[in-house]
């Protein structure tokens, strides 16, 4: 078969198979193992038939197996047979160009691509058309696609041929025999009255990128006349180069340091020169417009001997971009800030021919624009409606703004006004905000700083050392005193605010940080304690450390604020035995409270008397003053003012003369004003609360001492502890050893008895204190009286299950362990027993004659379905059932005893075990009365 029909069948099916986004070796690679590249024939034909979905006939299988089969060996080379249909080119084949050898397939968004056949009349009419068509769409922006979707439900590229007319975004000249023309162009053959609109919009998309023009971009000397910086053709040196760098990483907000460390494995801070170049070009590259002459000057400055560079000092000076480091030392500080206009985006060069002709279109339409009053940054902002702020158009829209403005140019000219506004970051878009300022001479958009601009002067990078500070007017432990007092008052731990800053532990900060801690304890101007300047200068030169200047000892000042909870040394676990004094002791007043013990005899004397007279009468009439002073104090802080408190005493009655009056404010006021709790504290004193934790001691010490016990139904030797306990491991299948052997960390097998009564707790034994009590001196160690032996206790609870050390003995036979029936425990006494029978007898006789069925109204009772009821409830079914008449008190108290069973402490009956009983007695069938 010719090589023809091969190459149009493997195109056939590279449509197919990219058209389904499928890659070929995967589904081959599942037959071939060992991945010699070959298979068989019978497993080709089976991977295209049904992986792939390709139905061929006995001749194109012919056909390919032609030219990939192996006739020695009947395999079939798959391999080759992939890199033919992916279209893959061998990355090490440097004879053929790797453009050549890749296919360009027909699909457009996953659908298969399929063409009419039209005639050569027909098929230029459809392009005439076309190409009529394309400005209309690339100057509306009409994009074909989105015209259709709406009506593609399942998104495979086709509609109906009403729809595509009801729909087709055409201009208005188009006829609607010139859309006959293009429906008949773009009709699916395999589907009949559908048409395929993804060929028509792939179609419209090629023609407009054929329209596109490329402009090509010439070096001049920049452009100073619109008051925007223009693009120099060569940076003059190097310090222009920097400029440059630095300005494109402030606007783009880069971190030089992300570019450069991956080649650093060492963190040696040096690269080599390519490292470097690739490094930078990556990071500001396309951003500060660099060229291969710029690079290389930045490399030559950063050079070593060896040839390596180093990119750390770049980086430094890079990231401080407008910016000095360590500014959080130095807030003070005036940065040298960016002249105006240095960060804006410059304008293209032109030759001078071309900046002549722009200058006179610039200057008629800024005078049209001056004459008609055009406000045009307004219009040009309209179109600015991307994700930000870009203030950038597009081409289209540029002229189309213009053409509204009647603001008509030639076709020439618009293309220099693209040219000279043109982003230079992003191509195609014009930055409408300059051409505006060239335009408008009122508009404003960019300011460029003169070079005569006055420079700030360079500020001493070094700090400022702290003046010495006169402490004798500023009293240490006073200060400290109200530091303690306001540590203590909000439980704060000094450590916490200071030991971030010293990260390596030597106990010394600066004065910045040490006051930046004291600011986050409270203690500034927005804190509950003002701290001065003074007081803070005071305070750092009192712990300052002698060994560097500049610094606080921060760890001597939080012993000595922090003695306030120890009121010793630290380190108090290691002296258990030391007397702490009260924390109340270390409580300061208020700031501006008066030492009353300074006051002379007679202002002492007088407020005692008016405080007696004033308490007697408060105390005559019952006044309650606490409420009165309330209602001024509206934020309940317990301060009111002077004059509040004159009011107070005026409609409480409690009489007192101006200088009385004066006198009491003296004693109770401070800054925060009149403290009229303390005030009523003095006039009408509370009672203070017994304190009763000594006599609760004694009294609980007396109840523990008692020698009765409380505990109802324990048992008291140990057989009997050892079978209830037995019982509960084999009705809960639980293993004793789990909840003992966690307290016994090094595996000695003993504990102590304390741990022992703890790790019996979580089983829920149901064990009581002095059952617990029997099994500790059960098992109590030889070698300590205080422990217990408690793998000899698992020892005897695990042989209800197994024998120990069974394997030395095999011929011994375990016994299993089964739960004594509770009612089989319950023994009667001789004179009990005849007593017992004669009333079972009795019930059973009156059963078997009328057939009674007991279980159905016991049941009722028993709502848990434990087989139990309460005796009131066992005595209430024998009188529903008319038996209650034939038993007396005393046989009722014999039946009790010989049905007991305890619940938790509550004594039931199994009336299981009773029904039987009287069953067996009157010979009824087993459970079938």
């Amino acid at each position: 078969m010719p090589a023809r029909s091969v190459t149009h069948l493997e195109d056939q099916i590279r449509t197919q198979l990219l058209s389904k986004r499928v890659r070929v070796t995967e589904f081959f690679k599942d037959y071939d193992r060992l991945r010699s590249g070959y298979m068989t024939i019978s497993q080709f034909k089976r991977v295209l038939d049904q992986s792939f979905g390709i139905q061929l006939g006995p001749e194109d299988e012919q056909c390919l197996l032609d030219k990939y089969a192996d006739k020695n060996d009947g395999t079939v080379n798959y391999r080759y047979f992939s890199e033919v249909i992916e279209a893959s080119f061998q990355p090490n084949d440097l004879k053929t160009n790797p453009m050549a050898k890749t296919v360009e397939p027909a699909p457009y968004l996953g659908t298969q691509r399929s063409v009419r056949l039209l005639s050569p009349t027909t098929q230029s009419q459809c392009d005439a058309i076309l190409h009529r068509m394309i400005p209309f769409y690339k100057y509306h922006g009409i994009n074909i696609r989105t015209c259709y979707e709406d009506f593609d439900r399942h998104h495979n590229g086709l509609v109906t041929e009403s729809q595509f007319y009801r729909s087709f975004p055409g201009p208005p000249d188009v006829t609607e025999q010139e859309m006959r023309i293009l429906a008949s162009k773009y009709l699916d053959p395999s589907k009949a009255s559908l048409c395929n609109y993804l060929n028509f919009h792939n179609d419209v998309e090629a023609l407009k990128s054929q329209m596109v023009e490329d402009f090509e971009y010439q070096t001049s000397p920049p452009s100073t006349g619109y008051n925007i910086p223009g693009k120099t053709a060569e940076p003059r040196s190097l310090e222009d180069v920097f400029d440059k760098i630095r300005v494109a990483v402030y606007k783009n907000g880069i971190r030089t340091t992300e570019f450069f460390r991956d080649h650093d494995k060492l963190r040696s801070y040096i690269i080599t020169e390519n490292q470097f170049i690739c490094g930078l070009s990556l990071a500001v590259g396309k951003e500060a417009q660099l060229s291969r002459s710029d690079i290389q000057k930045v490399v030559d400055f950063y050079k070593i001997p060896d040839g390596r560079v180093r990119y750390k000092e770049f980086c430094d000076l890079m990231e401080n971009a407008f910016n000095e480091p360590g500014l959080e030392k130095n807030p003070t500080l005036d940065v040298q800030r960016p002249a105006k206009g240095a960060l804006s985006r410059y304008l293209n060069p032109l030759n001078d021919e071309e900046e002549a002709r722009v200058a006179v279109i610039l200057q008629e339409m800024s005078e049209t624009c001056q004459k008609r009053r055009l406000m045009m940054y307004a219009y040009f902002k309209d179109y600015d409606r991307s994700k930000a702020y870009t203030r950038n158009i597009t081409f289209a829209q540029f002229g189309r703004i213009l053409h509204f403005l009647s603001l008509h140019v030639q076709s020439e000219d618009f293309k220099l006004l693209c040219r000279k506004f043109e982003d230079p970051e992003r191509r195609g878009d014009v930055n409408y905000p300059a051409f505006v300022q060239a335009v408008d001479r009122e508009f404003v958009g960019f300011t460029i700083d003169s070079n005569d601009a006055p420079k700030l002067a360079e500020r001493p990078k070094t700090p400022i050392n702290m003046k010495p500070v006169d402490i004798s007017k500023i009293s240490i432990p006073e200060l400290t005193g109200k530091i303690r007092h306001h540590v203590l008052v909000n439980r704060i731990r000094v450590n916490e605010y200071f030991q971030d800053f010293d990260q390596l532990r030597t106990g010394s900060i600066s004065q910045t940080r040490f006051r930046m801690g004291l600011s986050a304890m409270g203690l500034s101007a927005i804190g509950q304690l003002n701290l001065t300047d003074s007081d803070f200068l005071a305070l750092a030169y009192h712990y300052s450390d002698p060994n560097k200047p500049g610094n606080v000892l921060w760890q001597d000042f939080m012993v000595e604020i922090e003695t306030v909870f120890t009121q010793v040394k630290p380190n108090l676990e290691k002296t258990p035995t030391v007397q702490v004094p009260s924390p109340e002791s270390f409580m300061v007043s208020k700031p501006g409270t008066l030492d009353w013990r300074r006051v002379t005899d007679e202002e002492n004397q007088l407020v005692e008397a008016v405080m007696d007279r004033m308490r007697q009468r408060a105390m005559q009439r019952r006044v309650l003053a606490k409420p009165c002073f309330q209602d001024f104090d509206r934020h309940n802080r317990g301060y009111v003012t002077g004059s509040q408190f004159r009011q107070c005493l005026t409609y409480l009655s409690l009489s007192a003369t101006e200088q009385e009056a004066a006198v009491l404010q003296k004693k109770y006021f401070d800054q925060a004003g009149f403290n009229y709790l303390r005030f009523l504290e003095d006039l009408q004193p509370s009672e203070k609360p017994e304190m009763k934790y000594q006599t609760r001691l004694k009294e609980l010490e007396l109840v523990n001492n008692r020698v009765f016990s409380l505990e109802k139904n324990s048992c008291t030797d140990l057989d009997a502890v050892l079978t209830k306990i037995k019982s509960q491991v084999m009705k809960k299948r639980i293993r004793i050893l789990e909840f003992l052997r966690d307290y016994d960390k090094l595996r000695t097998g003993r504990m102590k008895k304390e741990t022992f009564r703890r790790a019996l707790d979580p089983a829920n034994l149901g064990l009581k204190g002095s059952e617990v009590s029997i099994l500790e001196n059960a098992f109590e160690s030889q070698r300590d009286p205080g422990y217990v032996e408690y793998l000899l206790f698992n020892d005897e609870i695990e042989s209800i299950f197994t024998i120990k050390n069974l394997e030395k003995d095999p011929l011994v036979t375990p016994k299993q362990f089964s739960v004594p029936i509770e009612i089989d425990q319950n023994v009667l006494t001789d004179v009990e027993e005849p007593v017992y029978n004669k009333t079972m007898e009795k019930l059973s006789e009156k059963v078997r004659m009328r057939r009674m069925q007991l279980f159905p109204l016991f049941e009722d009772y028993d709502r848990v379905h434990n087989g139990t009821v309460s005796r009131s409830q066992f005595r209430r079914v024998l009188t529903e059932l008319e038996l209650s008449s034939m038993v007396n008190e005393r046989e009722f108290q014999i039946l009790y005893k010989k049905y007991d069973v305890k619940i938790g402490d509550k004594d039931d009956v199994n009336y299981i075990a009773f029904c039987d009983n009287i069953y067996e007695l009157a010979h009824f069938e087993w459970r079938k009365p």
